[in-house]
């Protein structure tokens, strides 16, 4: 038996190798409910809002606390949120296909790839801080790599 099985019966170690204090929880269920209702509002008109919530929460949830700390938590379930926001007008996209009988009129018009730029723009928001959070100040860094 390895360090890691230790403690239990049938052989299978814990969930996660390490647990986090009550604040990072926090933020692992918060970003896990936002995820999943993201997923399931995507999703909506195509019929699955609550496999696409559960998938999505719990799926967020168990990748979210395996990560090591709490900046690591936050930077992950930005990327997230930022990812789905992304796939927002591509979704709605696919759904004027699926659903009118000529849909070439209404798919990538004008209005259609503004919106797209608008909801990129927004995603690009929590991707900028989540990679903020995940390395670290700019200007530092920049110090660094310049040898100042």
């Amino acid at each position: 038996m390895t360090e890691r099985d230790e403690g239990t019966a049938d052989g299978f170690g814990p969930l996660f190798e390490h647990t986090h204090d009550a604040l990072t929880t926090a933020a692992v269920v918060g970003f896990a409910a936002v995820v999943g209702l993201l997923a399931g509002w995507l999703v909506a008109d195509f019929g699955g809002r609550f496999p696409a919530f559960l998938v999505g929460a719990v799926g967020t949830g168990y990748l979210l606390y395996r990560q090591p700390t709490r900046r690591a938590v936050l930077a992950a379930g930005l990327y997230s949120v930022a990812a789905l926001l992304a796939v927002t007008p591509i979704v709605y996209e696919l759904q004027v296909l699926v659903s009118l009988p000529a849909p070439q009129r209404h798919v990538l018009a004008t209005s259609d790839l503004l919106l797209v730029v608008v909801i990129w723009v927004v995603a690009a928001v929590p991707a900028v801080v989540g990679y903020r959070l995940a390395s670290g100040p700019f200007v530092p860094r920049l110090r660094e790599r310049l040898g100042r």
